[in-house]
């Protein structure tokens, strides 16, 4: 009888994970995209236009793809907006929190149906998921805002926004057919594309909110983990509910550092609506300079007075006011004011999110000159 041969099992070939090399190669490239983007963009070539919210214009870009495009910042988005003279802004709410330094002005928030006030000089702060609108009643004098909102949200699955109220004046695209709704009144339109922009609350996004708010239980002492978790839930409700929401300025006190002279307006210690930045602001004396320092988080400064410049990694970077400065991570960094007759100043938004991973702190190198301890 013949024998059958045996058959034996191919052997399957060799697969090659390569998720270290390709980290390797686009961290390498950002590196190097880093190196080669503007860290001061000027004023001068930062165009206003006419948006939903109000006549702004856009520092820094949230979108993803313009992540590393326009200057090293990639956890923030920053704007600016002017409100004319009895003006109010869009209403909308997002999931994103969001800061605003008031530039110039003064005027007031109604945030959930409260009023906030603010001036020139304040943090005005907007928590997660707060319905918002901002509004100058000053019949002459405008209002200025720079405001900053997180970009990792964008990657988080929760990047909603919700447009309620667009802003008075506000012209939907030529090409675009106009949606009305039972009232008569403007309720969105349909873009060219086909794509629909729909204005007011999204009920998928309130009947979330809502049972976030109906479906806390009170919890004074958990008695086990899980427990830990929903006394969590019911501790962030009350803590949207309770935490103020503008930070004044004249409350705040300067502080002589080895940094400089810095008023610190939103840090961990003091209650505000804020989870993911640190502000401050600092001033320069004439011909004089700040401390010199490194830290992992990124920050972007708004120049409001004075002209001089900073050095970060070796490098000159000149600036003036109204221009922003961009701070990449561990950049050694030092600022300078060139002018000897006048102070400078700027206010500076920090991303707390390098804080939350243990990339938080600073490496002190250099003391302000004239800090005496």
């Amino acid at each position: 009888m013949e024998k059958m041969a045996e058959r034996r099992r191919e052997p399957e070939p060799v697969r090659y994970g390569r998720n270290i090399e390709e980290t390797q190669r686009r961290t390498s490239g950002d590196a190097q995209k880093v190196a080669t983007l503007p860290r001061v963009l000027k004023a001068s070539d930062t165009p206003w236009e006419m948006g939903i919210q109000a006549f702004s214009r856009h520092w820094v870009s949230g979108v993803p793809a313009e992540r590393l495009t326009e200057c090293p910042i990639t956890t923030m988005a920053i704007s600016e907006q002017i409100l004319d003279p009895n003006m109010k802004g869009g209403r909308h709410r997002h999931v994103r929190e969001a800061i605003f330094y008031i530039i110039e002005g003064e005027g007031y928030e109604i945030h959930d149906g409260k009023r906030w006030n603010w001036t020139a000089g304040d943090i005005m702060t907007v928590p997660s998921y707060c319905d918002h609108q901002h509004f100058n009643p000053n019949p002459t004098k405008r209002a200025r805002l720079w405001f900053s909102i997180p970009t990792p949200v964008e990657f988080m699955a929760i990047h909603w926004v919700e447009q309620i109220e667009m802003r008075a004046g506000y012209a939907i695209p030529p090409d675009a057919e106009p949606i009305y709704g039972p009232d008569k009144k403007l309720a969105g339109y349909k873009a060219k594309d086909g794509h629909v922009f729909q204005l007011g609350f999204n009920k998928m996004i309130q009947q979330r909110i809502n049972s976030k708010l109906e479906n806390v239980v009170h919890i004074e002492k958990p008695k086990d983990t899980y427990q830990e978790y929903m006394k969590l839930l019911e501790d962030e409700v009350k803590w949207r509910q309770a935490v103020p929401h503008v930070v004044k300025a004249a409350e705040v006190p300067w502080e002589d550092t080895q940094m400089g002279r810095i008023k610190f307006l939103v840090v961990p210690k003091r209650n505000s609506g804020l989870l993911t930045y640190d502000a401050f602001v600092q001033e320069l004396p004439p011909g004089g300079a700040s401390g010199k320092h490194r830290h992992a988080p990124e920050e972007a400064h708004k120049i409001l007075e004075g002209k001089g410049y900073d050095v970060h990694d070796g490098v000159k970077h000149e600036w003036e006011a109204e221009d922003m400065v961009c701070i990449p991570p561990y950049a050694t960094h030092q600022h300078f004011n060139s002018d000897p007759h006048h102070p400078a100043k700027f206010v500076a938004f920090q991303s707390r999110w390098y804080t939350f991973m243990g990339h938080g702190g600073i490496e002190h190198l250099e003391d302000a000159p004239g800090y005496n301890g």
